[in-house]
């Protein structure tokens, strides 16, 4: 049964994810840079290393700081522009692109060519539509596809085409309805060499098909003409609530109530070798992918067959929820393995810690195998859903060890009430390092430090030190429910002194007063941190809380969530306090103006942290709901940094000298101001640019609503025609764009 989902297209789900996980800022492709911005205001800056060891048992992590993965679609795709195919991995949880070059049958993770790709969310395809030989990106746009076009010479390099493709609908072109959720599919459906779409019906169970006519029309410069040719296609119909599939069905019911279906993944390719297009379907809230094979033609699809077993009926795909299937020849010998995964948007569904599988054509059986579980997942640190970090000497021995903990392994999913329900449960993993002083080296030495993952917590997140001066270091650990657990020896306190900061308690015990006693910082949902001081003494830990909200800090962004997820971590460098706070987007941010000011407000000096590639600086982005740990691990003057995020893995970066920077993207943003807003009838627009300067107005499912052209940096748009509601304002020259949230009173 499906979990309560409201329907495609119309559905408030699609509604706040337009409102609130927009970019602001798209389309710019000049890529974050870093200018000067005020003396004496310096940052941290960092060089990703990923040669730093990581050991289980007798074995080296050869990827292990790659970030883990969870929900993945792959893609063969050429990074290094030599003429052969690597990998490119996108993780739906977070929406992080994860490139691999080949090395033989080895793969290499190469993060430094993130930096070439556009903002990606959502999903994504990867397809050469014009037939030049460079695969293109197809991508989650305003409610449709945002298609961009490689025009890769010396280095990779991405041209925006359009944020929704459109297909002639019956008397006019529309917008191609495309949801967050969904995977649509995207080949040469009828074989004349441009590339078709499957999409759903807005309300789901039946596939549409957008013909391209480009060839038809020789469109040399075009490539993208499409049209609806077929409402049914594959003349078969989703169940309304489960994932069963009904075969020659002709649309008929389209007008009838309980036609819903919400969230599939479609995977085309021709399984069998027939000339036709096969469908593979992936649906949400199941664990099984269902084979649909063609019996049609070229010109009419007709699927005539049903395989629930796929890919074979001794270890067919398990894998909740939603799983999506990825074709590619991964060792060239032109036949290609299966890679599944989960596409769940939720966080709280899917399987993790092994959840890419992989396929491979077994030639004598004439049938696919299961070849392992966690492809590329076992050669990283993953610790399931989430990875918090957090450094400290547990052996005494001079080195910092690393801990991490999570928001939990999965478990089980079950059904209760027609609702899919998974259950996960939190541990700590502990990684003694045993490097030197100037060289760190972890090796996992407990994988549920404490025994923990019995109490069945989700999102424990430990803190470390010596609470009452008996010489002995306590673990304080933070929960998903926002009270903490104390671990005094080997005995657990659950509800800790009855504090707590609301959901996902991320505490640190630092001396903020510098008072030579271990004050507990706590982070949460709602993004702000509480500040306790240690007022105990011998044999009697006691914390009093003196600010609810420290500093002022609030890691929120108000345009894109109601959360924060705030992870603080405090250190001291040149005998100045500072901190760097994850946040729910991933952001990090950096204060100073601590010391002496723990009842003001701390300085936010940058959302956003450097690092250096090539001797350039980037934003380190690295997932949603991020975890840091800050400290010196290789004996040089810079703190170096470890990054945990949602998808269970962690990057290492080592500390560079401070830069003075400001951290703004170059787009159109920060140059355009719109106001009032809300409004009831016009808003204002000023802006330094320039020309000419299209502006359209989108409803909650995408509709354009108002769209005009201006030549003045000064003008205002009459709305009051429109009925109160959330619109998205884009505003665009010929090479950029930019997007705000309107609200109509």
């Amino acid at each position: 049964m499906k979990s309560g989902l409201l329907f495609r297209g119309l559905s408030l789900r699609l509604f706040l994810f337009i409102l609130f996980n927009l970019q602001l800022s798209v389309f710019s492709f000049q890529f974050l840079t870093f200018s000067l911005f005020a003396q004496n205001s310096l940052i941290p800056s960092f060089q990703r290393n990923q040669n730093i060891l990581v050991l289980t048992g007798n074995d080296t992590l050869s990827l292990a700081w790659a970030g883990g993965m969870n929900s993945l679609a792959f893609f063969a795709f050429d990074l290094n522009l030599d003429g052969a195919d690597d990998l490119v991995a996108f993780e739906k949880h977070g929406n992080r692109l994860l490139p691999f070059l080949r090395d033989g049958q080895q793969w290499t993770y190469s993060p430094e060519y993130t930096r070439y790709f556009p903002e990606l969310h959502d999903w994504v395809i990867f397809k050469d539509y014009d037939n030049d030989g460079k695969k293109d990106i197809f991508t989650y746009g305003l409610a449709g596809i945002r298609v961009f076009k490689n025009n890769s010479q010396e280095q990779l390099s991405f041209t925006f085409v359009t944020e929704q493709l459109t297909s002639f609908y019956y008397t006019d072109y529309s917008n191609i309805y495309a949801s967050p959720d969904d995977n649509l599919a995207i080949a040469d459906v009828d074989h004349d060499g441009d590339l078709d779409i499957l999409n759903f019906w807005v309300l789901g169970k039946y596939v549409h098909l957008q013909r391209n006519y480009a060839m038809e029309n020789n469109l040399t410069n075009g490539w993208l003409d499409f049209r609806l040719e077929d409402e049914c296609w594959g003349k078969f119909s989703e169940g309304a609530d489960n994932n069963e599939i009904t075969l020659l069905s002709y649309c008929q019911d389209k007008n009838e109530e309980n036609t819903r279906h919400v969230g599939s993944t479609m995977t085309m390719t021709d399984f069998n070798h027939d000339g036709l297009e096969d469908l593979i379907l992936g649906d949400i809230d199941f664990a099984q992918v269902i084979l649909l094979t063609n019996g049609g033609s070229q010109q009419e699809a007709l699927m005539v067959a049903q395989t629930t077993d796929f890919p074979n009926a001794i270890n067919p795909v398990n894998l909740y929820s939603m799983p999506l299937v990825s074709p590619i020849d991964l060792d060239g010998d032109g036949q290609d393995e299966l890679l599944v995964s989960p596409a769940d948007p939720s966080f709280t569904k899917s399987q993790n810690s092994n959840s890419v599988w992989l396929y491979k054509y077994d030639s004598l059986l004439q049938n696919y195998s299961l070849i392992t579980q966690n492809f590329m997942q076992g050669q990283m640190v993953n610790l399931g859903s989430g990875c918090y970090p957090v450094l400290y000497d547990w052996n005494n021995d001079g080195l910092l060890d690393l801990f991490a903990g999570n928001f939990g392994y999965y478990d089980s999913s079950a059904y209760i009430n027609g609702f899919l329900n998974s259950y996960f449960s939190s541990a700590i993993a502990y990684f003694e390092n045993v490097g030197t002083s100037t060289a760190p080296a972890f090796q996992l030495s407990n994988a549920d430090f404490g025994n923990l993952r019995q109490w069945n917590k989700q999102a424990l997140y430990p803190a470390f030190g010596d609470l009452d001066g008996d010489g002995q270091v306590e673990m304080v650990c933070g929960c998903s429910d926002g009270t903490l657990m104390l671990w005094k020896d080997q005995q657990i306190t659950s509800n800790f002194l009855n504090i707590d900061v609301g959901d996902y308690a991320t505490p640190q015990l630092f001396d903020l007063d510098q008072d030579g006693k271990t004050d507990l910082l706590i982070g949460n949902r709602r993004g702000v941190i509480a500040y306790y001081r240690n007022i105990s003494s011998l044999n009697n830990i006691d914390f009093q809380l003196e600010n609810s909200n420290l500093g002022d800090v609030d890691v929120r962004d108000y345009e894109l969530s109601y959360f924060g997820f705030s992870t603080p971590c405090f250190f001291r460098q040149n005998n100045e306090t500072r901190l760097i706070c994850g946040n729910e987007q991933g952001k990090l941010f950096c204060y100073n103006h601590i010391d002496n000011n723990l009842n003001g407000s701390f300085s936010l000096q940058s959302q956003i942290l450097p690092e250096n590639i090539d001797n350039q600086y980037f934003p380190i982005k690295e997932g949603t709901r991020i975890g840091v740990a800050i400290a010196n691990l290789n004996g040089d003057s810079y703190p170096d940094m470890i990054v945990g995020n949602f998808a269970g893995g962690m990057s290492y970066f080592e500390g560079l000298p401070e830069i003075p920077v400001s951290i703004e993207p170059v787009d159109m943003t920060a140059d355009i101001h719109c106001y009032p807003n809300p409004t009831t009838d016009r808003i204002h627009i000023e802006t330094k640019h320039e020309g000419n300067l299209q502006v359209q107005l989108f409803d909650a499912i995408g509709r354009i609503v108002l769209e005009e052209s201006y030549n003045d940096n000064h003008f205002e748009l009459n709305i009051s025609h429109l009925n109160p509601a959330f619109y998205l304002l884009k505003i665009s020259n010929e090479t950029k764009s930019s997007v705000f949230k309107i609200i109509k009173k």
